[in-house]
């Protein structure tokens, strides 16, 4: 019996997501060295599928077999995805979380866009800002991510406030703090409420925002209320891995002191 780690990240890109280049095996090799727990989660996006290098059905195949052979190597890793939630797809994102459900240890629900922008890449945040107002950006964000909770097809929600990576750039950003901090701790505890884990999202400490998300204190105020918590480093290589080790274990170690860590089920592997 492998040792119980002394973390969990369950939100790491491999090459199977158009935005990343490493392969499993690397993650997986680093992470045993560290007796930390990898949980693959590539992106998938049904909006995007004609693109050659999202996921698609046969690229999907690929990913289970490739995964199959690095966790037969590295039993404490687990299989994932971050399923972005369209409410003009709902039943399309519903039929695909049905099918695969089998072939995954937890679903991940996600959402990147407003308008089909990406809020959480600089370009297509400042094309949505050029003709829409920050405020409104948010209010459709937020919008989106309580339909994706409240459709009761995730196990998990990643970077709940992810609209917020880079509204620190624009000058308007401030008269929205208190906005933002209201509709996170209500979806927080929407989560709560639909038995569904909220994620601590690391990656926005490498950008303008300098804070994870949801941000510490959230994450205190949802801790009291009883909102469960798993962490995800978000890492898009190696580096961005190995570079998040200390504060991984550092995460887990304030989580389990709130006594609000928990695990997604691990359908498809041992956790």
């Amino acid at each position: 019996m492998s040792p119980r780690p002394v973390a969990y990240d369950l939100h790491v890109h491999t090459e199977f997501s158009p935005d990343s280049t490493t392969p499993l095996e690397s993650y997986a090799q680093s992470a045993d060295e560290h007796s930390i727990h990898l949980g693959f989660c590539d992106h998938f996006e049904l909006a995007f599928m004609e693109r050659h290098d999202y996921l698609n059905h046969d690229r999907l195949g690929q990913l289970f077999e490739r995964y199959d052979q690095v966790h037969s190597l590295y039993p404490q890793t687990s299989l994932s995805l971050e399923i972005d939630y369209y409410s003009d797809l709902a039943s399309e994102v519903a039929e695909f979380c049905d099918t695969y459900r089998k072939d995954l240890d937890y679903l991940i629900g996600v959402v990147h866009t407003v308008d089909r922008h990406a809020v959480t890449t600089p370009e297509e945040m400042a094309q949505l800002a050029s003709r829409l107002t920050l405020a409104t950006i948010l209010e459709r964000y937020f919008h989106e991510v309580e339909a994706a909770i409240s459709s009761n097809l995730f196990d998990g929600l990643a970077h709940i406030d992810g609209v917020m990576r880079y509204v620190p750039l624009y000058p308007a950003s401030s008269d929205l703090e208190a906005y933002w901090q209201e509709r996170t701790l209500q979806l927080g505890l929407l989560c709560r409420k639909h038995g569904v884990l909220v994620e601590v999202n690391l990656r926005g400490l490498r950008h303008p925002w300098k804070r994870t998300h949801p941000a510490e204190h959230i994450i205190t105020e949802l801790a009291k209320e009883g909102v469960q918590f798993y962490v995800g480093s978000d890492s898009h290589c190696l580096r961005d891995f190995q570079d998040s080790i200390p504060l991984l274990i550092k995460t887990h170690r304030i989580l389990n002191e709130h006594v609000c860590f928990q695990l997604p089920p691990f359908r498809r592997s041992t956790g």
